[in-house]
Order: C-alpha cells, then structure tokens, then sequence
C-alpha cells in the first residue's frame, strides 16, 4: 500500500532526488494527470523563459485510477513549455508507462535542471537512480527501449524515451513508450535538451484505494458493460484509425493541404475493413482495456513487406495519407514506424510536407530549395527522406525541424499563407471552416489547433449526439446542431470543461468520448470511481468547475507569456479562402460574426476583452494564487 499524491523531483543538474507530497485539498482540486501537471509547471516556471534552456520543467503525470483495476485507465501527460509554440505544452499516450508509475509509487515525475551527459532515470518501485546514457544516445526509440530492458534484466521494465528528433531538439519531437505517442507540442525536444534519453519504470506495488472493494466492484461493472457496447466491437475489428475513412465520408477530410474537403479518390484505400485485414495481426491493448484499439501490425507484401509495428492512429493517417495526397496505405504504415523510431509528431510532420507540396506545386519552391526532394502530391519517398532529414537537421530538415510555422518565412513571405494553424500548432486533418463552434474551439484550446481538445461534437452531422429536443434541453437551443451557426459559445465551453476530465483521471477518450466512445461509461460512472478511490463525492456540476479550473490555469500560462485576443484567431487557409468543394462549399469565416462569437466566448468564460481570466473569475475557481501571479507579471496593466 503507499499514498497518493507523491511528486518526484528529478534534479538533472544535481543528480538528486526529493519526494514531495501533494497537499490532500490540492489534489482534489486539480484531481492528477494533466491538471496537477498544468499546476505544476505553472508554479515551477518563470515567465518567457526558453523552452531548450535548464530552466523549463518536464513534467510525466498519471491520475488516481492509474494501475487499478478501472477500465482503460492507462494514460499519462507529459507538460512542460512548449519549444513548438512558446505556451503551455502537454501532450498525452497510452499503454503501460502511466500504471508503472503509479504502482511505483509515483504520481508525478517533475523533472528540472540538465545533466552533463546523456542519461536515463530508473524508478524501480519508488527507488529512482540516475544512470549514464551514452550508449543509448544516438539509437531509435525501439532499439533504447530493448537496451534498458536487456541492461536491467526485466522485459516488464516500462520505457518512455526519445528517439534522434529529440536528441537533435527538433520542435516537433515526441516522447514514445512502446510505440504510442506523447506527440503534440514538441516535449520530445525538451527532453533532449534535458540531456535525458528515457525514463524507466518498474512498479509492482499496490495502489491505495479508499474503498477497494466498493471500486473494484463498479469496475468490474463497467468491464462488463463496454465488453457488450457497440463501440467495443467497432474499435476492436477496426482498431483506432477509422476516423479517416468516416470523416472523409462526411465531407470534413482536409485533402492536399485543404485544396479539398473530402471526396478524396484514394479513400477506399482506408477503409476499415479493408486495412484491418491486410494489415492487423494481433489485438495489443493497453494497461486494462477491454477494448483493444492497439493493434500490432505488418506490411504483407510489396517494397515494404515484412514492415511491422503495434500501434497506428488517425493522427498518423489523415497526414501521411489524404492531406499529403498519399493513398499508398503501405507507406503510411512505413512512415508512421519511422515517425515513432525517430519520435517525431507525425501531424506536424503530415501537414509540413503538404505545404511544402502546395509551394512546390505552385512554383514557390524548387527542388533545389528542398535538397533535391521534388515534393510533389502523394511522392511517398520524398516524405521519407525529408523525414530523416529532419531527424537529423540535416539540410532542408534544419528549416523543418523548428516547425512549419517557424519555416514558412524563410521561404519568403507568399509561403506563409498556405500554413494553417492556431498559435503555432497545426490540425490533424478536420477541415473547421464549416463548423463554427469547433474552429473557436481550435482557435481558443489552450495548447493550440486541437482536435481532441476543442471539438463540439453535436455540430458534426455524422455524429448525431443529440437530437433536437434535447440539445434545446441542454444548451437552450437546438441551433447547436447546424455546423454554420455562429451560436456556439456556450456549447464550446461545456465540451472544453467536459473533455478536461479524461487527461485528469487519466482514462482513455475511446471510452469517455464525446460521441465516438462507449455510451455505456458515463460521467456519473466516474464520479462513482473517484468516490471509491478517494473518498470524495463529485456530482457533474462539481467536476465541470474542476475541468474550467484547469482550462483557466493553462489559459493563465499563456497569458503570462503574451497571448491573448490576437492569437485567438485562426491562421492560413483557414482565415482567407473559403470550403472549396462540397456541401458546404463556399463557407467561410465571417469576420464580424467570429468577433462577436469571440466577445460572447470571453463573456461567458469571465474574462476581459483580451481574453485574460479575471481577477474575480480566478478567485472564484479558488485561483488567487494565479492571479496573483498575472498582476505581478503585469498581464493586468
């Protein structure tokens, strides 16, 4: 048995350890995972500082069902200031990592300072040590994760490492535990300035439970209730890359760099049906799932037979398929293997290389620009080399290694307008402009462009979450349904609170989502857990002040380093050109109208007109200290 709540401080520069305990009303405030993460780095860092430099902090979070006996509770947040976008960055995966560290002991991992040489922590069952990495820097995440495994003598030792993109500090690297991916936001990179090449694990204790078996009960309940749900058989045939087919379908799919809005020719290709039986071997779930989304896979035949791996998303299909105009389902897989070896996030790395196919297309760029590399749509190859090539910085890659917004000037001035972002984050692959709640939410996720974090899922007619009584019924209106209307402010900010909860108990969106996950766990189901694990009672209304306490407190760094109403906005295509095919070809941002969406957002949010959280709103989520904080870094004026 061992308490909950336990920080690990990591001083790299030291080489010292201290264990801290997180105060009980703390963490209930924030719940663990992402929000005592966001906490975290909030406290721990100084404003502006550089992201590469000693002073940011890296931060690996679990939550309080991590290693029990709950479904799907196998998540864990990577935080820190993000190199990519200069804000908070945080990033989240799946798999075995998050449970060893909490049957380690561990709750949070904070990580500060710079070793003198390349290193890797070992945490065995609450014990950390620092070890020397120079035999390790330099390899793919496959071959450390193998390494540490064969040094320590326990193929049950759980590894999250960097692969050559975060030991080279490319924007865009990714922490990687057993091929599942803590992309977003460049915490790869952090890592590699940290001179840090992999954290492992071993955690066999454990985890203390206030009612132990009142929880195991309900969990085996809701075991049994998603093995009969109808999202259990989708995702367990299908696997977790079906959204590129069904979005495709709906005429959402961003093809060739947003030229086009679904209707792709080669979407047969990515149906998943199909790619389920070329491709998939084997179910490889994570830590508890009844699910199994995770799927190893093999190439059967062709130039990349034998190519295999245990995990492919939509985050890697839609950008390394129809945005780069790419139907060669083969290569995707090949790519996606070489993204999670190097530890690059594979979105960026899609939607890079679709704008530099578009300047190529347009003349903007030559292949003599590009090393040689004629970028040209769907030429599978030349996404490869300018892959490795950014691994490395070799070349071109120096320019793409600092990301496409970072990139795109350097090319000159015209090129800028084909890269499509928010505050320096590009998309997966959803094409916004006809859904105007969701680009808001894109615009106004407090880590950038964001489909998992800004979505208002009842304004996607292929997802009829609700029917029209009862979004009247739930927001007072059933105008929330049409994807044109501009009357989704508040509908936005209940999803941005809502959609908080899973990354602070650290479960799977699969089985919380938002309508695509199981309808059989719902929120009162959580609310029951968390009793059993902690003793707290929270009904739904308590957990949604939970989620805008976090939003407020991420929203809160960004402030403090700059931003506001001016990086609320969505950037490229996005802004200046309308859908160009399609249902709703022709849709566009309308200016005023986004303006006042924007007013009525901030209003509702309680904060002033630049978007800052106010004074009051802050007090109000028991957030003096953050607000203290703004005022003396003059955010207020």
């Amino acid at each position: 048995m061992m308490d909950q709540g336990i920080i690990l401080r990591a001083d790299l520069t030291s080489r010292r350890f201290e264990k801290e305990q997180l105060d009980r009303e703390l963490r209930h405030k924030f719940v663990g995972g992402r929000g005592i993460n966001a906490w975290l780095v909030f406290r721990e860092t100084a404003a502006h500082i550089d992201p590469l430099s000693p002073e940011n902090v890296l931060i690996f979070g679990c939550g309080p069902f991590s290693g029990t006996s709950a479904p799907c509770p196998a998540r864990f947040n990577v935080t820190a200031k993000s190199p990519l976008t200069g804000i908070l960055g945080d990033s989240n995966a799946g798999g075995y990592f998050g449970p060893a560290m909490k049957r380690a002991g561990i709750d949070h991992i904070l990580i500060q300072g710079k070793a003198d040489e390349p290193v890797y922590i070992l945490i065995d069952d609450g014990k950390p040590a620092i070890r020397s990495a120079r035999h390790l820097w330099g390899k793919n995440v496959r071959e450390t994760e193998t390494l540490i495994k064969r040094e320590l003598g326990d193929k049950r030792i759980r590894v999250a490492s960097i692969g050559q993109a975060g030991e080279h500090l490319v924007r865009i690297a990714s922490v990687i535990h057993e091929e599942r991916a803590a992309a977003r936001t460049g915490m790869g990179a952090v890592m590699g300035s940290k001179n840090l090449k992999a954290i492992a694990v071993r955690g066999t204790r454990e985890v203390t439970l206030y009612d132990r078996e009142g929880f195991n009960t309900c969990a085996r309940n809701l075991h049994k209730k998603i093995g009969a749900s109808n999202a259990y058989e989708h995702f367990r045939k299908k696997g977790g890359s079906t959204g590129t087919y069904s979005t495709d379908k709906a005429g959402f799919l961003a093809v060739r760099n947003f030229q086009q809005t679904g209707g792709f020719e080669g979407i047969d290709n990515f149906e998943p049906l199909k790619v389920a039986a070329r491709y998939y071997k084997a179910n490889k779930p994570c830590f508890r799932c009844p699910i199994g989304c995770g799927k190893k896979f093999e190439v059967p035949d062709g130039p990349f037979a034998g190519e295999w791996g245990n995990k492919i998303e939509e985050g890697a299909f839609t950008p390394l398929g129809p945005v780069c105009g790419n139907a060669n389902v083969d290569s995707i897989f090949k790519m996606n293997n070489m993204g999670n070896q190097y530890g690059i996030d594979l979105i960026e790395f899609g939607q890079a290389a679709a704008v530099a196919m578009e300047w190529y297309e347009k003349g903007i760029v030559s292949a003599e620009d590009l090393d040689g590399l004629e970028l040209t749509w769907g030429n599978y190859e030349a996404m490869m080399h300018l892959m490795e090539k950014i691994a490395y910085r070799e070349g071109v890659g120096e320019l793409f290694a600092e990301g496409i917004v970072r990139a795109a000037p350097k090319f000159g001035k015209e090129a800028e307008k084909y890269v499509s972002h928010c505050k320096g984050m590009v998309m997966a692959g959803v094409d916004s402009r006809m859904l105007k709640g969701t680009s808001l939410g894109f615009a106004t996720a407090t880590r950038g462009a964001d489909h998992l974090r800004a979505l208002v899922p009842v304004e996607f007619p292929a997802f009829p979450v609700m029917t029209p009584e009862q979004a009247d019924a739930k927001f007072g209106s059933a105008e929330v349904l049409n994807p044109v209307s501009y009357n989704k402010a508040g509908p936005l900010i209940y999803y941005q609170n809502i959609s908080i909860l899973p990354d602070l108990f650290e479960l799977c969106r699969f089985l919380l989502g938002l309508g695509t996950g199981t309808k059989e766990f719902k929120y009162d189901h959580l609310a029951e857990l968390y009793y059993f694990a902690s003793g707290i009672k929270l009904d739904e209304p308590q957990m949604l002040t939970i989620g805008e306490r976090v939003f407020n407190v991420e929203r809160a760094f960004s402030c403090r380093e700059g931003m506001g109403r001016k990086d609320d906005h969505l950037m490229g295509k996005w802004a200046r050109e309308p859908v160009p095919n399609g249902k709703y070809k022709g849709e566009l941002i309308d200016p005023e109208q986004w303006e006042r969406m924007l007013d009525e957002y901030y209003r509702l949010r309680g904060w002033d007109k630049n978007g800052v959280p106010t004074i009051e709103k802050l007090t109000q989520l028991n957030l003096k200290e953050i607000a203290d904080s703004l005022k003396q870094a003059g955010v207020y004026g």
